[in-house]
């Protein structure tokens, strides 16, 4: 079993397969168990690919700054833990492997799990990974960023406010400029000073229309001013950290891309919380 093929969850799952099994050392994608969530045919012909297809995929700037993506967050991970956070939690996880691959440190610091993500797409990864009977340290919670409240994940987040890291791994450009926003609010209100949130965003101006939909009529966009950036988080009361665009990423994570197409659309955040 595996999860449904919700188009970029599964796509993105597939690349990081491919990377994993197709890759030299220096450019192998660090997730090694996205496999499980993949239908097993799929895996066959992942395994199978040809290298004109490898080629084409590689050709592509997404491809590559996948890789550097996921090193990325998962530094943020690492760096997050070493900072004493005491809950972890992950919005729009889809087929994100994070929960599983650092078990090791989530049980030994004690730090609480929690995947928020559609009810389809969480509830499928919850009956997955039941069958999983030593990753029960992982909460799941059906959440749609879309919604203009969200009364359950407030109730999670509770009144004793723990140092927290919120991560939201490629979920902005899907939703609604107002309800993204909000939602950062939320989370600046509901978290402890010194709390991380980490989450990546589509510059506007490129590819506006880049996941528009009914419901999503007006997606989130930032501009690349690091001054506009910390400025529009300060009002929502989280203090950037750091930024950096995604063809940066690309060069300062992935190895010897001389001549290789960087993609050049989006940027990354890391936030503390301070309050308002």
């Amino acid at each position: 079993m595996a999860l449904p093929d919700m188009s970029n969850s599964m796509y993105v799952a597939r690349l990081r397969y491919i990377q994993t099994i197709h890759e030299s050392p220096e450019r192998r994608n660090p997730d090694t168990m996205v496999r499980h969530f993949m239908p097993m045919m799929l895996r066959f012909r992942t395994k199978m690919l040809g290298k004109d297809e490898l080629s084409k995929l590689r050709s592509d700037p997404f491809y590559y700054y996948l890789l550097a993506r996921t090193k990325y967050y998962d530094q943020i991970v690492s760096d997050a833990f070493a900072d004493g956070i005491e809950r972890f939690v992950m919005v729009g996880c889809g087929s994100d492997t994070r929960s599983y691959r650092f078990k090791d440190t989530l049980l030994n610091k004690g730090i609480k799990v929690l995947e928020c993500d559609q009810a389809a797409a969480i509830n499928e990864k919850k009956r997955l990974t039941k069958q999983w009977q030593h990753f029960g340290h992982v909460e799941y919670l059906a959440i749609d960023l879309n919604d203009h409240e969200w009364p359950k994940f407030e109730h999670w987040l509770g009144a004793a406010k723990p140092k927290t890291l919120v991560m939201l791994e490629g979920v902005s450009p899907y939703i609604n400029e107002n309800t993204f926003s909000d939602f950062l609010r939320l989370l600046a209100t509901h978290l402890a000073p010194g709390s991380h949130v980490a989450y990546d965003f589509k510059i506007s101006g490129v590819k506006d229309d880049f996941g528009r939909s009914e419901r999503t009529e007006k997606p989130f966009r930032l501009s690349t001013s690091k001054e506009q950036t910390a400025a529009f988080h300060k009002g929502l009361g989280l203090q950037l950290d750091h930024m950096e665009l995604s063809s940066e990423l690309s060069k300062r994570l992935v190895p010897n891309l001389n001549g290789q197409p960087l993609f050049e659309e989006d940027g990354l955040l890391h936030l503390r919380v301070t309050g308002i």
